[in-house]
C-alpha cells in the first residue's frame, strides 16, 4: 500500500476518534446541564463511575430513570426516588417540584446512589445549633 494513503488514513482516523470522543464529552455536559445542580457529582449523578469514558460508562439507577425520562429534568423525575433511600430526587437534587430552579446551590446526596444520604441538618438549622452553643459559652463566661 502506498506510504501516503496509510498516512491519510491514518489521520482520518484518529480525526474521527478526536471527532467522537468530544461529541460524548460535549453530550454529556449537555445532559447534565438539563438537571438543576450537578457540580459535585458531575458524571457520577447518572454513571457507576465518577470519570466515564466510552465504552466504560455503565448507567446508576438514577442514570436510568434520567434517561427513561427523555434525557429531562421534571416533576415527575423529581417525586420518584431513583435509589430508594426514603429521598426524593428533587430533594437530594435541590429541586423538590422538579421546575429546573433550585433551592440550593449544590446537591444533598447523589440520587443515584443509595448509600449517599443527605444530611439530616440543613445548613440554616446548623447555623441556629452552632449559635445557641456559642451563645451558651458566652454566658458561661460572664
Amino acid at each position: 500500500m502506498n506510504p501516503e494513503l496509510k498516512r491519510r488514513g491514518l489521520i482520518v482516523l484518529v480525526l474521527c476518534i478526536a471527532a467522537f470522543a468530544s461529541g460524548a464529552l460535549l453530550s454529556s455536559e449537555t445532559l447534565m446541564s438539563k438537571l438543576p445542580v450537578y457540580e459535585r457529582y458531575r458524571c457520577a449523578l447518572c454513571h457507576t463511575v465518577s470519570e466515564p469514558v466510552t465504552g466504560n460508562a455503565p448507567l446508576n439507577v438514577f442514570g436510568i430513570d434520567f434517561h427513561a425520562n427523555g434525557d429531562k429534568w421534571d416533576n415527575a423525575l423529581a417525586m420518584k426516588d431513583s435509589d430508594l433511600d426514603g429521598f426524593t430526587n428533587g430533594f437530594e437534587l435541590g429541586d423538590g417540584e422538579g421546575d429546573g430552579i433550585p433551592d440550593i446551590s449544590m446537591e444533598r446526596s447523589n440520587p443515584g446512589n443509595a448509600y449517599d444520604k443527605p444530611s439530616s441538618v440543613d445548613e440554616e438549622s446548623w447555623g441556629i445549633i452552632k449559635k445557641l452553643f456559642t451563645d451558651q459559652h458566652r454566658s458561661s463566661l460572664r
